[in-house]
């Protein structure tokens, strides 16, 4: 996966002592196993629970999509508390609910709390026909996903489909 941010941004986090990172640290977080949330309300964002040079950081990203195909943009991090799992009020902004959580207020009222455990990203580079990409963005307009999402449902339908083809089943 390819991770975007505001250098500037990334700058702020790490000169705040609570926070200690950059975004350009904070992708450390998917090279590990990770919990992954989505915001419960506008926008769609996703809060990615994980172990950076050994402390835990909660870490706000979008994915986002451009001629590249899908990217994280990450948005706003900050050292997890326990209060990322507990409760909070209002809808504040990304960054709001960063300065939230420095504070130590509870914030996890802003996701659904039905996360799940994730496994490390690995990028891989696949050579499609032009034919081939035109169908895969088509599919991901029809269904309103990304590529990257169109390509790794296609992947996990046909190696769902290969191992009863193996044990043959049908």
């Amino acid at each position: 996966m390819r991770f975007r941010f505001d250098h500037d941004k990334s700058r702020r986090p790490r000169e705040n002592r609570k926070r200690g990172i950059g975004f350009d640290e904070a992708q450390e977080i998917f090279s590990h196993p990770y919990y992954e949330d989505r915001r419960s309300d506008y926008p769609e964002q996703y809060r990615a629970i994980g172990w950076v040079s050994g402390q835990l950081y909660s870490l706000i990203y979008e994915v986002r999509q451009d001629a590249g195909g899908a990217y994280y943009h990450l948005v706003t991090l900050w050292r997890a508390t326990k209060e990322d799992m507990k409760s909070a009020v209002d809808r504040p902004t990304a960054d709001e609910i960063a300065e939230m959580a420095d504070s130590g207020r509870v914030i996890s009222r802003f996701f659904t709390n039905q996360g799940t455990m994730k496994q490390p990203l690995t990028s891989i580079s696949v050579e499609v026909t032009q034919e081939m990409l035109q169908e895969l963005d088509q599919m991901a307009a029809a269904l309103r996903i990304s590529r990257q999402e169109a390509i790794n449902s296609c992947l996990r339908k046909a190696l769902d489909q290969r191992l009863p083809a193996e044990r043959g089943e049908r």
